[in-house]
């Protein structure tokens, strides 16, 4: 007997799910959807976001990297590691400002970075500086781990 009343039981829950499915298919007012129509020009507009983004993030990167360098390229342990180099194409010819001292180790990355930074020709003047830096005293010094340039 217990197996007729499972099987009643069974049947009213298939008819009680047949009769809500059907009640919900068969709905007086259909259901609403909208679609965001995406035109080319959108996409468009959404690649050139996303190249922005990228450009900016690889360019923060590189900024940062480029900061890292420059940082270990002033810094020393002892007196030999400093050399003086031209920090503008003109050098001494543009007086002070244009020598400083860095670590000997990254003269080469220090004359690429130059390179990146000064594209354009310049004029120097006829003569050079004779002060402080550019002067036959100037020497290159590690003072508190840094590159320096005394007199």
């Amino acid at each position: 007997m217990s197996m007729k009343i499972k099987g009643l039981i069974l049947l009213v829950c298939a008819v009680g799910v047949l009769g809500l499915a059907a009640s919900f298919f068969s709905r007086a007012t259909p259901l609403k959807v909208q679609f965001i129509m995406l035109t080319p020009k959108m996409v468009e507009e959404n690649q050139k976001a996303i190249e922005a983004a990228k450009t900016k993030r690889e360019n923060a990167m590189a900024e940062k990297e480029r900061a890292e360098l420059e940082k270990k390229m002033y810094q020393c342990q002892t007196h030999n590691e400093c050399i003086i180099v031209d920090k503008d194409p003109c050098g001494c010819f543009k007086g002070p400002e244009g020598v400083t001292a860095i670590n000997a180790a990254y003269s080469l990355e220090f004359s690429r970075l130059l390179q990146e930074q000064s594209a354009v020709a310049e004029v120097c003047p006829a003569v050079a500086s004779e002060e402080r830096e550019c002067s036959e005293s100037a020497r290159p010094v590690c003072r508190h781990n840094a590159c320096t340039i005394i007199y």
